[in-house]
């Protein structure tokens, strides 16, 4: 199956129940400038619209926890906010570690777009069935569309 959802519209469900099927692999077209809009650096700028959004694609509200400074530092005014500690980087391996939660199989992402800056999308191949022949057929179809991906 192959995701391309227009921004953060993938459900959580949806890839849990795919996972479940054992029998359906998934690429994923991520977006992950999505993912770093809505989590702004500085909690105190993601209204409760955002951490929907964010949750709902995370299928867990602890992003939260796991991508923000604690305790919350103050800024020059006092006002103590948490800031983002995850860069572009920290967000994809992030989400790649959400992805290994349901999936037995989770490929290293294809930064997308290949030649230009900023990475917008990270493309994951996730595998649903943990037999080692299917694991190993998809990981030489990865390795092939992924080095090939990378190399252009």
């Amino acid at each position: 199956m192959f995701l391309d959802p227009y921004g953060m519209d993938v459900e959580w469900g949806t890839l849990v129940a795919t996972a479940a099927t054992k029998a359906i692999d998934v690429w994923f077209l991520f977006s992950l400038s999505g993912l770093y809009r809505q989590a702004t650096r500085r909690s105190g700028d993601i209204d409760a619209h955002k951490r929907a959004a964010i949750t709902r694609i995370l299928g867990t509200d602890a992003w939260e926890r796991e991508l923000y400074s604690e305790p919350p530092q103050a800024d020059m005014f006092g006002a103590q906010e948490k800031q983002r500690i995850a860069n572009v980087r920290g967000l994809e391996a992030y989400v790649k570690g959400r992805l290994e939660t349901i999936f037995p199989k989770v490929f290293d992402p294809l930064a997308l777009p290949v030649d230009q800056k900023p990475q917008r999308f990270s493309l994951f191949l996730c595998i649903s069935n943990s037999e080692a022949r299917a694991v190993g057929l998809a990981t030489r179809i990865a390795d092939h569309i992924l080095k090939t991906g990378s190399s252009s």
